[in-house]
């Protein structure tokens, strides 16, 4: 029977049935949360001066990361080649977010290569440095490659919501629960420009993880205290 199931959920049609029952939920989510909106205009000036970007954030608060994008500008997301990754695809489509495949194992470089074309083209591109198996909140040297030779900044970005529950899985994925109020934080851009060198690449890659930690407590912290919210949209 195990295995019948598992057959099962592998199946096209299972993934495609999954992905969307999963983005209504997450969609109900939103439209129900009071959403605060911290360090856009981050966002917004890059995008204003037609700047292409990396949207950085931790693997475990990957679920409402769709509906933190709310600007016209094309989002492709870095993923996995394996079933999570192509289920992550079929939900984020209803968002209108592309995908590219591609991991430290398999197509990492050909992953690398398109994502470079992408952010070289105007777009942005959007990537767990700690996805697809961790560990957590350990920064992969593919998200500095892919900055430095796109010439891309990257900016940090988190959430939290006031009804959340913390799934026992090496992410501590954070499992949003609706009619909360909630928070959306982008930090200040980090530039990789400067990283051939081994210090300096080390350095960058200590900055990108601070920055990532610090939106994560802040919107954790945030969530604990009155917000000045927007119902369900931005």
């Amino acid at each position: 029977m195990k295995k019948i199931l598992k057959s099962f959920i592998k199946s096209t049609y299972a993934q495609h049935m999954l992905a969307w029952i999963g983005y209504h939920y997450l969609w109900f989510v939103f439209k129900t949360t009071q959403w605060d909106y911290v360090g856009f205009e981050h966002a917004k000036n890059l995008i204003n001066a037609n700047q292409s970007f990396l949207v950085c954030f931790w693997h475990g608060r990957l679920a409402m990361m769709p509906f933190a994008w709310v600007w016209d500008k094309p989002l492709h997301m870095l993923l996995s080649e394996h079933g999570d990754g192509k289920l992550i695809s079929r939900l984020i489509q209803h968002r209108k977010i592309n995908s590219i495949y591609g991991s430290s194992t398999r197509g990492g470089v050909k992953a690398a290569i398109e994502a470079v074309r992408v952010l070289k083209n105007g777009h942005c591109i959007g990537i767990t440095p700690d996805g697809p198996k961790g560990p957590r909140h350990h920064v992969a040297d593919g998200v500095i490659h892919i900055a430095r030779l796109a010439k891309s900044p990257i900016i940090p970005v988190s959430y939290a919501l006031t009804r959340r529950r913390f799934l026992k899985t090496w992410d501590n994925f954070l499992f949003p629960l609706p009619f909360s109020k909630g928070v959306y934080i982008i930090g200040a851009p980090i530039m990789a420009n400067n990283t051939q060198d081994d210090a300096e690449f080390l350095l960058c890659k200590e900055l990108i993880k601070e920055a990532l930690l610090e939106t994560e407590t802040t919107a954790d912290q945030l969530t604990t205290k009155p917000l000045t919210t927007h119902f369900g949209s931005h």
